[in-house]
């Protein structure tokens, strides 16, 4: 008959203690470690990286709209003085390159947050 550890039977009450000591610590760095982490944001976070795309998502549209609306001005398909046709045109361009930049970036941006992403998985 096998006794359990608290009996004076199976030696003294201490190692009965130590081991239920050693597995209370064992619980307590393991919510250590549970929590250490708590509230710090992996480094990938902390970039600018979300925050310049949610700026290139907002400018991309009102790139493309102006370049729609300066080159039709320019076209004279939008009523506007004719002296104004070279502002228009170069407004237009201007929008135009704008416009794929922003998207340029925008793809660039989504391939680094991805690829930090695969790193910090």
């Amino acid at each position: 008959m096998t006794q359990p550890f608290h009996t004076p039977h199976h030696g003294s009450h201490r190692l009965a203690e130590r081991w239920k000591a050693a597995a209370a610590d064992r619980r307590a760095r393991a919510a250590a470690r549970r929590w250490r982490h708590f509230g710090t944001e992996p480094r990938w976070a902390r970039s600018d990286l979300p925050a310049r795309r949610l700026l290139g998502r907002i400018f991309v549209p009102f790139f493309l709209l102006g370049a729609i609306v300066f080159t039709l001005l320019a076209a004279n398909a939008l009523p506007a003085p004719r002296a104004d046709r070279a502002f228009f045109t170069g407004l237009a361009v201007l929008c135009a390159v704008s416009t794929v930049v922003a998207v340029i970036d925008l793809i660039v941006i989504r391939r680094r947050l991805a690829e930090q992403r695969r790193w910090h998985r």
